[in-house]
């Protein structure tokens, strides 16, 4: 260890006879500690809420979406569906056909989104198997003659609806036939098969599904796809699929998107926010630091006449500067490591006895406080600690080292 270190450390060792000095001191290394520990539980507290809202929207939708540009649908889909399965990087591709269609029930009509899907297909893409709350996808089979369409709907659209199993609605399709009434929407009864449950509102309250073959005789699409999903191995890959699947194409029958790109207006409302916050809370290792330049101005003032002893036993004027820097990167380390140490205890404790909030589960079914720790905003926390406290101690050392020698020992 240098001089320079070693007074540093001794000079903030707290002593009996400068107890407003050891005060000050005290309360820089807690607001460092505080602000640091602050910002660690908010931004964990955010990653939660941008993953538990991915999670809930990756888990209902493919993560690359392949969309007809017209209505005759996807030409030759099953073989661009072995192409696509056969890719590097996927792991699983459903087709199905979407389409929208008002839906009557006792309390109402209400616009839904239809979605025709093979099950067992599209369990290997989605979430459909485990976000079902009630019935069998055994069930969500083409009608037989005579039947009416099984279908499943989101457990909000079955509440809207006062929907049970076993129910009969009325579907209103967008596809119109002549009748000797004029041109009226085609109709059909469909009986109520299951619920599912997504956690995410919009789809929950939104989305219907059935077997294929039901949705493209509803919509008169006999043979017809209209999007395909895919499932891939690695998240991380799925823009460059997407890519991949698009170039198969050039743009003429059909566009790919990955999920991020679908959804890229919410992420960048969640990133927005973080940042925010992150700016806000970054202010309070500001006040911080004005406390150590207080510590360190008063630090100065006391060790007046040990500094000018210093300079004229030939320390350099770096080395004073040096001493009083590292004053503050240690006060800096000290709030830093109590502020980890507090921040992650609570991040612990909120992951072990998880704190509910108030309506939750209303919108998006996020019932309890989700935390999520990161290593790299961990990183950048520590970072940004610990240049604050060492740009915090560059004036006072700066003073400190620009002291005239002579005038602090001139009368003893």
């Amino acid at each position: 260890m240098g001089f320079e270190a070693y007074l540093a450390l001794q000079y903030l060792k707290p002593k009996r006879r400068r107890g407003f000095l050891n005060l000050i001191t005290v309360i820089s290394v807690m607001g460092v500690a505080v602000s640091v520990a602050g910002l660690i539980v908010v931004v964990s507290v955010m990653n939660g809420f941008d993953n538990d809202i991915r999670d809930k929207i990756i888990g209902t939708n493919a993560h690359v979406l392949v969309n007809a540009y017209t209505k005759e649908g996807i030409k030759d889909y099953p073989t661009l569906l072995r192409r696509i399965e056969a890719m590097p990087g996927v792991a699983a591709a459903s087709a199905f056909y979407q389409g929208q269609a008002m839906l009557k029930g006792e309390n109402g009509v209400i616009g839904v989104m239809l979605q025709g899907v093979d099950p067992v297909a599209h369990s290997r893409v989605a979430r459909l198997k485990e976000n079902v709350k009630a019935g069998s996808l055994d069930s969500l089979r083409p009608k037989a003659e005579g039947e009416a369409p099984a279908v499943f709907l989101g457990s909000e659209l079955a509440n809207n609806l006062d929907a049970e199993i076993g129910t009969e609605l009325t579907l209103f399709s967008p596809v119109f036939r002549m009748t000797p009434a004029g041109m009226m929407p085609r109709m059909a009864k469909l009986k109520v098969a299951g619920k599912f449950q997504t956690g995410y509102y919009e789809y929950d309250s939104n989305l219907v599904y059935l077997s294929l073959p039901d949705a493209q005789a509803l919509f008169d699409a006999a043979g017809v796809v209209n999007q395909i999903g895919v499932r891939v191995k690695n998240l991380a890959d799925a823009p460059e699929i997407a890519a991949k699947i698009q170039a198969m194409d050039n743009g003429v029958n059909f566009w790919a998107k990955d999920w991020l790109r679908m959804n890229q207006n919410l992420f960048k409302a969640l990133q927005t926010e973080k940042l925010i916050m992150f700016l806000i809370l970054g202010c309070m290792v500001v006040v911080a630091a004005f406390n150590i330049v207080s510590t360190l101005v008063m630090m100065v003032m006391e060790k007046h006449k040990e500094i000018g002893v210093l300079r004229s036993l030939g320390a350099p004027a770096f080395s004073i500067l040096r001493i009083f820097v590292y004053e503050g990167l240690i006060i800096g380390v000290l709030g830093g490591g109590l502020g980890f140490g507090l921040g992650l205890s609570v991040c612990a404790f909120i992951s072990a006895h998880p704190i509910r909030i108030p309506g939750g589960g209303s919108i998006y079914y996020i019932e309890n406080l989700p935390v999520s720790v990161q290593a790299s905003d961990l990183g950048f926390i520590a970072l940004l600690a610990m240049l604050t406290c060492f740009l915090a101690a560059l004036y006072p050392a700066w003073s400190a080292s620009r002291l005239d020698p002579v005038e602090p020992i001139h009368y003893e």
